[in-house]
Formats: structure tokens, C-alpha cells, sequence
């Protein structure tokens, strides 16, 4: 009567679980589906199993015969003991558990029908959830998924499906068009039986449950493809678009396994027998966002590792319990409620169910959806102070959440004693804020606007964050800049080398200046840590020593009581710490607002250089650099380093204390110094004497002539050809002839205006077309400077010795 009652229950409520969504308070009961990748075959509940098992589990409610179900009890609250059981199971089944005491265990349901699996722990509190095994269909046009899910509307899903990738994944590969490589000429593709699983539906060969490997096996065709191609290791090269092996499926001696060919709907959505035949019953089918559905193939070693580096990101581990009660928090920290808010943004229908959801593979890309990766972006991003987000591209899709929850500028002000103040004053994720210079608290400083770094690229955070995304087996979905996947913690600088040169790490990209003003020019990350460091000194801490981002007591409020310079930091110092970037986002505009928050708390600030270049013309170089912030400026001390040695070479005037913006420049004449790489620096000298060395910066300068020559021809005497040399130190216009013995022209060699340096040409008596006899002859240079102040004249003499 119990288990009658029970299966009357799952065919009402409609939905896989048997009890509300509960709250994990203290011993309470809570059964967790758990899902294996083909990474995680190597773990203790999966165990030994046999050959051409595919024990991976997607962690959906439908599931096919004879394929294992994982489960996991959530030990929240001091859960230490554990009893599995079966309240419900199809009649003859003989599943059992590999353990029933264990908190992860594992069943494999032997019949179709309806599983309910019960967990009772420390003895007490239970929790129940339920299972429908079912067997595969195929996905053949027309005849099953088609109809409903292409033709009634609203359910046009079928139609999106047959343009991705998986729709054609399997037909690809056995037609040469994956992993092509050029072999004798001919363009080939390499393919393996074992891409198979993931290719396939619902490949196993040893379940008898309509899936491609059992199909495939018994009727042959997996040990029949690859007979007509050439083995390259494990693979088989296949000539690309060769139909040889399709056509083989579609014959009728293997055509059984044909729908269930490619990656279908039941890949991810079950086993549908069951939901077909009670004509589209939803109970019958799962429709889940949790990653697993993708990571039983993305999460595969070697060839499918970005599932393995997203189960690294917080992403993957939210949601963090914090916000999962909080519905205006949901579409952020909740996948599925994003994934509804992105269709319906108005009205999205937020349920408590949508607060127990990751913010998984399809809450970012639509399975159904072949446009641009399937990427669920929403244009017209407007930040909380009104800036409306133009630029970004597909970086858009990190920015509808990762941006600052209150507008800094219209918020922090002046504070009374009261607890709490970290929900209304902290930015949450400003990232978005502060790649396009926005947010802040500004204090009025209208030098701020404009300043961007990094805000112009293309497609954003995605440019930095997943630079080696055309790689299957990389961290690109990591998202995080540091890699720690190898053992040894590395920098991700491969999207900065296009811009920043060859650098391998972080550190390697140098401030303008001595910002934090410790007597070093170090990283830019480097130099904003301690910038950080000497704001943190001026805010109150709390009892741990960490600056007060949360008032816990009657002191803590009073730190902050009527103290608005003190609130501005903290705001400021907590705006830095949440963006996470420390300057990578954009230097300038972090670097400025800590330097205003500073000034703020009567802090005295170093002159910030925030930008100096060199460039060589003509012989000279000039330097430019610019200051945003001066404090107690004398000015700077030009040095140049030339053979080992600094020395300097002029001085420039400072603006003594200034918060505007300064530009400087200065000419030095480098032929004094020679040809070659010269370096520069400046020295900033404060009024009292200290001083502080910006970075360093090299120009490539070659000395022009500093006359006008012609030399002796080369060689001389000659014939046919001779070679003529001469310099000029101006930008000229150039006459050169040859005369005979008589002082006839025998030809004008040049007539011309040319830049200042050294030039040669050649006297090519053959090639001119000229009949001349062996004796004395003649060539002139008659030069004029373009501003017509310096001439010159010279003529020499060359024989021609036939």
C-alpha cells in the first residue's frame, strides 16, 4: 500500500523529487544526484567495471537501463551516519546498492520504470528521490522529437538543435573532418572508435537499452568502419568528406544504430521511450542545467578538458549559500534563474527551486543555439550610475553580472553610527565598473573621466580571460589569470603578449612610476598592493587586523561615525580589493582613485608619472611624460645611460603640488652621445631633496653625417661599374653628373631631393646605354639644403680603363 500510494504521489506532482526543496539546517536529510566524468573513472565509487561499460552518469532523473546512477548525502549540520534503501522499484528488479551505509553510493536499475531511493540519516531525518529508467529512441526525423518540437510553438527546440555542432559530431568525424591534417598531400581527418562515447548517444556496449555502443556492437558496424582506412596510432585516417563509413551505417545491415548516431536530444535529455509514449508527459523526461549533462563528455581527458578547468572556477561552486534565499540575488547567483531572466527579464518567475542552481555550462550557452557559441548575452548593459556599456562584445555576457551594485558617487557619503553598513556601501563585483572607468567614489575629481586601459578591446574580459579559448585543452574556462592546475601557480599572460611583447608574468608588465613611492619601479600589480598597503594603514581594522568592511559592535560604527574621508576609503580600498584585477582592468583609473582617497585622509601622495616616451628623428631624441598627480614637485633630472653610465644631460621644472593633468617635454641631442640603443630615466626631485627614479626607456638613434662629403669613387679605375658614396646632414636637393675630359655631360646620375644621411649609387657604363673610350672623366655633387641655409659643391676625378 506504501509503495502504491508513493507512485500515485510521482505521477501528481510532476517532477522527479518527492519532497520540497529543503533547507540544509541540522541533520536534515538531503540526497544529491552525483555525476562522473570520464575524469572522475578513477574514483572509489565508481570501482572495476567491465570492458565497454561507459559508467559516466549526466546526473539527470531519467536515466537509461543498466547504466549506473551515482548519489551523494549532503552531511550539512553534522551528518556522520548513513542508510540507503529502496521505497519503490519496478517489480522483478534485483538493483541493489553497492553500499548502504556509505554517504556516496552507487545502483544500477536493471528494468525500466520507476526507482525511489531513500536516505535516512543519523538515524532519523529521511529524504526520498525518484528515478524513471527508460530506454533510448534515436532521434530519426519526422518521427520523434521532430514533430512536437519543431512544429507547435514555444517548442521550436528541435529546429536550433540540428545546427550545432552535436547534431553532426559523429557524421564529422567518420567523414573526415575533424582533426584534418594535411598527409601525402591529401587533406585527411583522424578518428578513433573511442570517440565514440561521446559522439554517440548513450554509447555503452554492454547495456541492452537501445543506445549506439550495444546497437553498433551487435550489429557489427564497430569492428567494420575502419577497414577500408590507414591506422595512424589509436586513429584512422579518413579522407576528408569521404561518405564511406556513413553510408555504411545507413545500409541496412547496420542502420539499427543510425539514430542514435551523433549527439541527440537523449544525450542530454535521457532516455525518451518512456516520454513518447505518454505523448510528450515532461515527467518522463529530464530538462536539467547542471553541468554534469555536459562535463559525462567536457570533462574528459585528453581531448575535452575545459570542463576539467571550469569544476576549478568559482563559477562551478556557487551557489556560495549566502544568497540563495534572496531572490534578488538569484540571477546572478543562480544559473537557472539567470537563464530565466535572460528570457523574460521583466517578469522572469523566480521560484525557491531556483536558488539551489550553479551557474553551470548552459547557463552561459544555450545547447539549442548554433549563433555565436550559443551565448545567452543581453545587450544594453546600463551600470547603476547610467553608463550605458557599448563596447565589449562577447565580454558582455561577463558583464550583465559582474558590475558594482551601487553607484559609489551617489551612495558613500557622509555616515552615522549604525550596523550593517557593508550590504549598502560594498561594490560586490565592480569589474565591469572599472574596466570602463565608472563607479568609484570619485571625490570630484574631474581628471578621472576618460581614463580607460583596457575597456577598448574587442570582446573584453573574454580577450584576457580565456585568450587560448581555440584550444580544447585549456584553462580558458578557468576565467581566473593564474593557473594552478600544473602544481606551480602560473600567470596567464598569453592575451598580453599581443599588446605587452613577450612577457610571462604579471610582474613583467612595469608602473609608469614609483607609485607606492618605496624607491623601486616594480609591476604594476606590484606597485598597487602597495598603494593598497598605505590606504589600509589610514582605515580603522576590526579584530583580526583587517580593514573594517562590517560594523559587529558599538566601536566598530563609531570608527566610521560622521568620519565621511574614512567611508570613501574604505569604499575605495573595498571597490580595488572586489575587482580583484589590481590594476590589469585599468591601471589609470585605479592608481588615480587611490591616490584621491589618499590625498582625502591627508595622506601625502608621490608625483604620479603616468606616462614617458622616447623617440629619435634626425639625430636628436625627444622625451615626453606626463604627471597626474604632483606633490612638493621641484622637477625632474633628465638622465641618460650611455656605455655603462648615467648621467644627466638637462632639468625640467615641476608644477610643485598639483592635481591636474601635466604634459613635459624635453630635446636631447643624442649624436653627443653616439649611435646605437640609448637609455633614459628621470629622476623626480621633491623640494625637501628626496627623489624617485621612473622607469626606464630605450630608443634605437643612428647619427646622421654631420657634413656634406663626396667620396672617391670605388673601384677606380673602373669598368663598366663604379660605385659613387656621399652624406648629407640636411634633408637636400641632390645634382650629381658626369663630365668627359672636354666637360661635356656624359650623364646626370641623380636630380633629386633625399632625406639627410649616407647614399651611394652606381656609374654603369654598359647598362646606360653608353659608348665611351677608355681615359679621365669627371663626377660633381651640387647640394642644397631644403631651407636653402647650407649648400655644397665638390667635384672628383675617375678613370675608365677599358
Amino acid at each position: 500500500m506504501h509503495k502504491l500510494k508513493l507512485l500515485v504521489t510521482i505521477l501528481t506532482i510532476g517532477t522527479f523529487s518527492l519532497m520540497p526543496f529543503l533547507n540544509t539546517s541540522a541533520q536534515t536529510a538531503k540526497i544529491k544526484t552525483l555525476p562522473i566524468s570520464p575524469r572522475l573513472l578513477t574514483s572509489s565509487i565508481v570501482g572495476s567495471y567491465p570492458a565497454g561499460s561507459n559508467p559516466v552518469y549526466s546526473g539527470n532523473n531519467v536515466v537509461a537501463k543498466g547504466m549506473p546512477v551515482y548519489l551523494t548525502a549532503d552531511t550539512t549540520g553534522g551528518i556522520n551516519s548513513f542508510t540507503w534503501s529502496f521505497d519503490l522499484m519496478p517489480s522483478g528488479s534485483n538493483a541493489t546498492f553497492n553500499s548502504t551505509t556509505d554517504q556516496n553510493v552507487k545502483f544500477t536499475p536493471d528494468l525500466t520504470g520507476w526507482y525511489a531511493v531513500k536516505l535516512t540519516v543519523n538515524g532519523g531525518s529521511t529524504d526520498v528521490d525518484s528515478f524513471y529508467v527508460s530506454t533510448y529512441l534515436g532521434t530519426p526525423t519526422s518521427t520523434m522529437c521532430d514533430p512536437c518540437h519543431q512544429s507547435y510553438p514555444g517548442m521550436e527546440k528541435y529546429t536550433g538543435w540540428v545546427k550545432t555542432p552535436h547534431a553532426n559530431i559523429f557524421r564529422e568525424g567518420i567523414t573526415g573532418q575533424l582533426e584534418t591534417q594535411n598527409v601525402n598531400n591529401m587533406l585527411v581527418g583522424t578518428y578513433s572508435g573511442s570517440c565514440f562515447k561521446c559522439h554517440t548517444t548513450g554509447w555503452d556496449q554492454n547495456a541492452n537499452n537501445g543506445n549506439f555502443g550495444y546497437l553498433a556492437h551487435q550489429n557489427g558496424f564497430d569492428t567494420t568502419w575502419y577497414k577500408t582506412y590507414t591506422k595512424s596510432g589509436s586513429s584512422y585516417l579518413i579522407p576528408t568528406n569521404d561518405q564511406t563509413a556513413w553510408n555504411l551505417l545507413n545500409s541496412s545491415q547496420y542502420n539499427s544504430a543510425l539514430y542514435t548516431s551523433n549527439i541527440g536530444c537523449e544525450s542530454c535529455h535521457g532516455p525518451a521511450y518512456g516520454h513518447l509514449t505518454t505523448y510528450g508527459n515532461t515527467k518522463y523526461i529530464s530538462k536539467s542545467l547542471d553541468a554534469g549533462v555536459c562535463l559525462q563528455c567536457h570533462d574528459a581527458p585528453t581531448h575535452h578538458t575545459i570542463g576539467t578547468y571550469y569544476v576549478t572556477s568559482v563559477h562551478y561552486t556557487f551557489p556560495d549559500g549566502e544568497h540563495t534565499a534572496r531572490t534578488s540575488c538569484y540571477p546572478c547567483h543562480s544559473g537557472s534563474a539567470y537563464v530565466k531572466y535572460v528570457a523574460n527579464p521583466t517578469s522572469p518567475g523566480y521560484t525557491a527551486d531556483d536558488g539551489d542552481m550553479n551557474i553551470s555550462c548552459a547557463v552561459c550557452h544555450d545547447p539549442l543555439n548554433a549563433t555565436n557559441f550559443g551565448l545567452r548575452i543581453m545587450s544594453n548593459i546600463t551600470l547603476l550610475n547610467g553608463y550605458a556599456v557599448a563596447a565589449g562584445g562577447n565580454g558582455q555576457m561577463c558583464m550583465r553580472c559582474h558590475q558594482a551594485r551601487i553607484d559609489g558617487n551617489a551612495q558613500i557619503t557622509d555616515v552615522a553610527p549604525y550596523y550593517g553598513w557593508k550590504q549598502h556601501f560594498e561594490p560586490m563585483a565592480p569589474q565591469t565598473d572599472m574596466l570602463f572607468g565608472q563607479n568609484a567614489y570619485e571625490f570630484g575629481d574631474t581628471t578621472l573621466a576618460g581614463l580607460n586601459t583596457h575597456g577598448s578591446l574587442s570582446n573584453a574580459c573574454v580577450t584576457c580571460h580565456m585568450a587560448n579559448i581555440g584550444t580544447g585543452n585549456s584553462p580558458s574556462h578557468q576565467w581566473g589569470m593564474i593557473d594552478t592546475t600544473g602544481g606551480t601557480p602560473h600567470d596567464l599572460v598569453g592575451g598580453c603578449v599581443t599588446c605587452h611583447g613577450p612577457i610571462t608574468s604579471f610582474d613583467d608588465i612595469k608602473a609608469a612610476s614609483d607609485w607606492d613611492g618605496n624607491g623601486k619601479i616594480e609591476g604594476v600589480q606590484t606597485e598597487i598592493h602597495g598603494m593598497m598597503n598605505i590606504l589600509a594603514s589610514y582605515l580603522p581594522k576590526d579584530n583580526t587586523g583587517a580593514v573594517l568592511t562590517s560594523l559587529s559592535s558599538n566601536a566598530d560604527s563609531m570608527a566610521i561615525a560622521n568620519r565621511p574621508e574614512i567611508v570613501k576609503g574604505i569604499y575605495t580600498y573595498e571597490f580595488i580589493l572586489t575587482d580583484g584585477s589590481y590594476g590589469v582592468h585599468n591601471a589609470k583609473y585605479t592608481v588615480k582613485i587611490l591616490q584621491d582617497a589618499l590625498q582625502n585622509l591627508g595622506a601625502v601622495v608621490p608625483v604620479e608619472l603616468i606616462s614617458f616616451q622616447a623617440a629619435a628623428n634626425n639625430g636628436n631624441v625627444t622625451l615626453n611624460w606626463q604627471t597626474a598627480t604632483e606633490t612638493n614637485n621641484k622637477g625632474f633630472e633628465i638622465e641618460k645611460n650611455y656605455r655603462n653610465s648615467w648621467a644627466p644631460v638637462g632639468f625640467v621644472n615641476g608644477k610643485g603640488s598639483s592635481s591636474q593633468l601635466n604634459s613635459y617635454s624635453y630635446v636631447d641631442n643624442s649624436s653627443n652621445g653616439g649611435n646605437g640603443t640609448i637609455s633614459y630615466r628621470l629622476k623626480q626631485i621633491d623640494l625637501n631633496g628626496t627623489f624617485h627614479y621612473s622607469k626606464v626607456v630605450e630608443v634605437s638613434v643612428v647619427n646622421g653625417p654631420k657634413e656634406y662629403t663626396l667620396s672617391q669613387n670605388y673601384p677606380n679605375p673602373f669598368n663598366p661599374s663604379t660605385t659613387i658614396q656621399y652624406a648629407l646632414p640636411f634633408d637636400s636637393h641632390v645634382k650629381i653628373v658626369v663630365y668627359n675630359i672636354t666637360g661635356a655631360v656624359v650623364k646626370v646620375l641623380e636630380n633629386s631631393t633625399q632625406t639627410s644621411g649616407n647614399h651611394q649609387l652606381i656609374f654603369n657604363t654598359e647598362s646606360s646605354g653608353l659608348a665611351l673610350s677608355s681615359g679621365i672623366y669627371f663626377y660633381s655633387i651640387e647640394a642644397t639644403s631644403i631651407d636653402g641655409s647650407r649648400s655644397f659643391r665638390q667635384t672628383k676625378k675617375m678613370v675608365l680603363l677599358k
